[in-house]
């Protein structure tokens, strides 16, 4: 079967569709990856085969945007720009999404809700698309609100899946120019186009992330599917670590990890300088990865402790990969990616989750809940 996976985001939309495309491909089905022309390199050296969609949306994200979508209010006015501010940039990933599904011609369509036209794709090539979640946003339920929002009790939960709907509603009129520029099809009225079909079918939806994390709604519908994370088994059993790094391990208790991911924050350094206090504080051994906000490990001064404290009791890193490193430290501390909550719980280590947006305030709150973390209230 020929299967094209569409994504659209950060690294973190992307590894997954990664590990998904390589675990179809060793079942024998020949797959396609689209996603944005920066992570080209990434796909193909995994094996899959790339189609472009524009990098032009990295251009308007990047900064301290999402830090600024903390709370209710402040996300909804963040979130209203951006889409006022995306709307050319999601007409050309439209375009560009609906050039890889005709140049693909698949037999079926995997893909991420932000790519807006995968299912009407499918329904000019008359195939099934299936959306992949990697976190809760469309399917309504009364237990837990769509990511990013509030947790305001099981009847504004429930309501407040419309806010999705609505949102992709927002493109609706490019959507619909593009259906019948580009693929010949009516008009959308009955439906979004994203989470249903034009007849209103809804469109069955894979979770991709552990019920033991968050537990499978009972008010969700047979469409909705929970599979367990995708994660990328990287080839960590051939990576060598800086003699530094080697030596900071070997040489005592095992430390805790910190890093933040792609999250930039508004001054790096001085969040890098918060955790450098905060471990100084509980004279605790850390490996601090400092690739955040383009700060570099070499940043770090050399003597960054008090002398009740040894100066290497902390070692800052570019980056290792999270199934080598996460084996060898006691805890890690980190901003609640989905990937790095589950590689971090899937190493069996305690989480401290210090969200900046979207799911990840739930994430905290979860691992809290499972009590794989202290969360964080």
């Amino acid at each position: 079967m020929k299967i094209l996976l569409m994504t659209i985001g950060s690294r973190g939309d992307v590894e997954p569709f990664i590990a998904l495309g390589k675990a179809l491909i060793k079942k024998g089905h020949e797959v396609e990856l689209c996603t944005a022309q920066r992570f080209k390199a990434m796909v193909t050296e995994h094996g899959l085969s790339h189609q472009p969609i524009t990098d032009q949306l990295f251009d308007l994200i990047e900064g301290d945007t999402f830090e600024s979508m903390g709370n209710l209010f402040s996300g909804v006015k963040t979130a209203i720009r951006l889409m006022k501010a995306s709307k050319p940039i999601h007409k050309q990933m439209i375009i560009d999404c609906i050039k890889a599904g005709l140049t693909v011609k698949p037999n079926l369509i995997v893909f991420h809700p932000k790519c807006l036209a995968a299912v009407s794709i499918a329904e000019s090539l008359r195939i099934p698309a299936v959306m992949a979640a990697l976190q809760l946003m469309t399917v309504k339920t009364s237990d837990f609100p769509p990511a990013g929002m509030p947790n305001l009790g099981r009847r504004f939960n429930r309501w407040s899946y419309k806010l999705v709907s609505l949102g992709f509603k927002q493109f609706s009129k490019e959507l619909n120019r593009q259906r019948q520029a580009k693929l010949d099809l009516p008009r959308l009225t009955r439906s979004d186009g994203v989470t249903t079909y034009r007849d209103g079918k809804v469109v069955d939806v894979i979770h991709a992330f552990s019920e033991a994390i968050i537990p499978r709604p009972s008010d969700w519908p047979e469409s909705a599917f929970i599979s367990g994370y995708w994660q990328l088994e990287l080839d960590s059993a051939g990576y060598q670590p800086s003699q530094k790094l080697a030596e900071f391990l070997a040489d005592g208790a095992p430390p805790i990890y910190i890093g933040f991911g792609s999250m930039t924050g508004k001054d790096p350094k001085q969040t890098t300088q918060i955790v450098i206090d905060a471990v100084t504080k509980a004279k605790v051994r850390a490996i601090i990865a400092t690739g955040w906000g383009g700060l570099e490990a070499a940043d770090l001064p050399d003597n960054i402790l008090p002398d009740s404290i040894l100066p290497d009791s902390i070692v800052g890193i570019e980056g290792a990969p999270h199934d080598w490193l996460f084996d060898r430290v006691a805890a890690v501390v980190h901003h609640g990616g989905a990937g790095t909550t589950a590689a971090g719980l899937k190493a069996g280590k305690p989480t401290l989750i210090c969200p900046f947006f979207g799911d990840q305030p739930f994430l905290g709150s979860a691992d809290r809940k499972a009590r794989l973390g202290p969360g964080t209230n």
